[in-house]
């Protein structure tokens, strides 16, 4: 079986939408590719087991062959035929290990030819010969129930095969048998046996041992539906979700009432269908909004599971992401307000700050720092912001100031820096990175005042070493190192 598809696409936002932009997606259908009654036409059906036939024409389904198509019309006939060999007197009047065995001589002495990975469609293997795991298996398994044999699918992560259970001489004992449908000798691996018509076979498939671990018996509805976890799996790689959901809903929906680990992982495996879809690559906002609206309707249609919301939180994380490039605060809030219900409180949060971060960008990008306070006081003054939004503006403000300061102890216009970083204080006193940076504008200004003073005084300029003083004082009248120059000025005028 091939494997299924786990990976998320990282988002490349592309500055390109307006608000009022439409765009038109071809979004995959949320509804099932078929229901169950459509091919049995039977409304409910609570049979454990399936038929022969209903194995079969379901299997036709998950193919992509519709039962009505001249291929679909085709298949069933050669089925009815094959009907009528192993449920004649030749197959019948064998006892039942026998009778297995020869169901599987049937199939690689007239149709199975070549196997190949990929080609999990009954109807391909039917018509073509060429087969893998799960298109062999399925045809096996409703053939055997055709000749009246119990036969029940096994899967592993790697793997699809069947068992054949052998009536025992009491009531409720049975042999299982299990049957390699990949090759002619796989009626219960291991043993010895002679195939007949061995001429007429070109080749078989020998599976590693290590692709039987972790097997499970599943139902005959969850075994029909492996073809459609391939084709979906397959389908995911092409970026083909236009098939492959649609399929995956047919699927689960045959399975859903089921409680089973096996149903669970169809379940998975459908989720990931949609959470794969709801994180590809979008042009736009807009485009993107279209994702997550189909993204909601599943949600919706199928119901929440934790694998869903981890990724309805990732997606609409991701759509913010877009509002943000494209400084579409409306388009945000408009879409915040119409899906938060869907979100977690944690990412709920993470929500309303980054909509608050689109609203600041999107007035102060590209503008001079002076320009940026400007806007965010303008902004907090208009009285819109709640408690968590204007503290977290207020950190944009800080930033802002910050930029200011920055230039000033780079150019080294230390002055200037700590008159800056007073006034950036009185409007953010709590600030610990603004006092850092006035206490280092401060500490620089002192030292270039003292240094002044001393060269002036060293070198028997008193006047100008008072006139030095004096100026920083005015400035820093209270600073301990300015007032012991003074004094030691003072000494030195009387000697």
């Amino acid at each position: 079986m091939a494997k299924r598809i786990f990976a998320f696409l990282l988002l490349i936002s592309i500055n390109l939408a307006a608000f009022s932009q439409q765009t038109t997606l071809n979004l995959p259908s949320i509804e099932p590719l078929f229901l169950e009654q459509e091919v049995t036409g039977v409304a409910e059906n609570p049979a454990q087991t399936l038929t022969a036939d209903e194995v079969f024409k379901l299997s036709l389904m998950f193919s992509e062959c519709q039962l009505d198509s001249e291929e679909g019309q085709l298949c069933l006939e050669q089925f009815e035929g094959l009907k009528k060999k192993v449920s004649g007197a030749d197959f019948m009047n064998l006892d039942f290990a026998d009778r297995g065995r020869a169901v599987l001589k049937l199939l690689y002495q007239d149709y199975l030819k070549t196997y190949n990975f990929s080609q999990t469609k009954i109807n391909v293997a039917l018509q073509s010969g060429v087969y893998n795991c799960v298109s062999s298996a399925l045809l096996y398994m409703a053939l055997a129930k055709a000749a009246g044999l119990d036969v029940r699918g096994q899967k592993t992560s790697e793997h699809a095969f069947c068992t054949v259970y052998i009536p025992g001489s009491k009531a409720g004992q049975f042999q299982k048998i299990d049957v390699e449908t990949t090759n002619p000798y796989g009626f219960n691996p291991g043993s010895k046996e002679t195939i007949e018509n061995e001429d007429k076979i070109q080749g078989y498939y020998i599976v590693p041992k290590k692709y039987y671990s972790n097997r499970q018996e599943v139902s005959d509805r969850v075994f029909t539906g492996l073809i459609a976890g391939n084709l979906c799996a397959a389908y995911i790689e092409q970026d083909n979700y236009e098939k492959a959901v649609p399929l995956g809903a047919a699927r689960y929906e045959l399975v859903r009432t089921e409680q089973s680990k096996p149903v669970t992982q169809v379940r998975r495996d459908f989720d990931i269908l949609a959470s794969n879809y709801v994180n590809i690559e979008a042009p736009d906002a807009q485009a993107f909004l279209e994702i997550l609206d189909w993204f909601t309707g599943f949600i919706d249609r199928w119901g929440m599971t934790d694998y869903l919301q981890k990724n309805m939180d990732n997606g609409f994380n991701n759509f913010l992401v877009y509002c943000f490039d494209e400084k579409n605060y409306e388009l945000a809030v408009l879409v915040y307000e119409k899906d938060r219900q869907y979100l977690t409180k944690n990412q709920d949060t993470k929500a309303a700050d980054l909509i608050t971060d689109i609203l600041v960008s999107s007035r102060i990008t590209d503008q001079p720092a002076e320009a940026q306070i400007e806007e965010i006081e303008v902004l907090l003054n208009e009285g819109i912001l709640d408690a968590a939004q204007e503290k977290r503006v207020l950190v944009y403000l800080e930033n802002a100031w910050l930029s200011i300061l920055n230039v000033c102890m780079t150019e080294r216009t230390y002055g200037t820096g700590y008159q800056k970083s007073c006034d950036a204080l009185e409007r953010l006193p709590d600030s610990s990175k603004i006092k850092r940076m006035q206490k280092s504008f401060y500490d620089n200004c002192i030292a270039i005042i003292h240094n002044n003073f001393a060269k002036q005084a060293n070198d028997g300029y008193f006047d100008d070493a008072r006139r030095v003083l004096e100026a920083g004082m005015q400035v820093f009248p209270d600073d301990k190192t300015l007032k012991a120059d003074m004094a030691t000025l003072n000494k030195m005028e009387k000697r």
